[in-house]
């Protein structure tokens, strides 16, 4: 699987929609919604806001999920779309050790699991004879140091891929998967790194410009 850089949008776009995300967690706590103490909201991200992070990535809806992991957390500028349409986000833990989540269109079953490569945290292919065992409802799989879990959530096949080393906490991820809260996404929104080349040339403001259509003031005043 390739994958591509996240699509670039003037920063003040990624402003606004990380201001809404977090606004959005403002509700009243007796509804059972809003923000935690930390001031991160619990409530998941509604359609819209996972659509509008989604359109910022250049991924589909449908892949944006998340996942959690004691002694991880997610690194917002390793989050983009994978693949075609798919989405990916890095986690970075204790020591350096880091694992990837990606969720794409696909499926897994034990019968065809040890025919696919494991991934390693960047998304490359490892090498090797892989070897897959059945785990809670996910595919435990290996190949050599590199160890992956693969769990299908209404036909998007989520990958969680690091190392062996992190097995408990890949086990642990492949558990949690989830659609993000909006403090989540508002996190990795506001992480995202923005091409300064988006914003438009045409979008800059020109003192010489009057209202109406626009045109450059060329008019001489009496004195010229």
């Amino acid at each position: 699987m390739s994958r591509r850089h996240a699509r670039a949008l003037a920063p003040a776009v990624v402003a606004l929609l990380a201001v809404g995300l977090s606004a959005s967690g403002c509700a009243d706590p007796a509804g059972g919604s809003g923000p935690s103490s930390s001031g991160v909201s619990d409530a998941p991200a509604t359609g819209e806001q996972v659509a509008e992070a989604a359109e910022l990535w250049g991924a589909a809806p449908q892949y944006v999920l998340t996942t959690a992991a004691d002694g991880f957390e997610a690194v917002p500028s390793a989050a983009g779309v994978f693949g075609a349409d798919g989405f990916s986000v890095q986690f970075g833990g204790r020591a350096g050790h880091t694992f990837m989540f990606s969720a794409v269109e696909g499926a897994m079953t034990a019968d065809d699991c040890a025919t696919v490569a494991v991934m390693d945290v960047g998304g490359g292919e490892v090498g090797g004879p892989v070897t897959c065992v059945e785990e809670d409802g996910a595919l435990r799989r290996t190949a050599g140091d590199a160890e992956e879990y693969a769990v299908v959530r209404d036909g998007v096949l989520v990958r969680v891929s690091g190392s062996s080393a992190d097995h408990e906490a890949l086990r642990e991820a492949a558990g949690n998967v989830h659609v993000p809260t909006s403090g989540e996404l508002a996190a990795l929104v506001e992480g995202t790194p923005v091409d300064p080349g988006a914003v438009d040339p045409g979008a800059v403001e020109r003192g010489d410009l009057p209202p109406g259509d626009g045109a450059p003031d060329n008019s001489v005043d009496a004195g010229g």
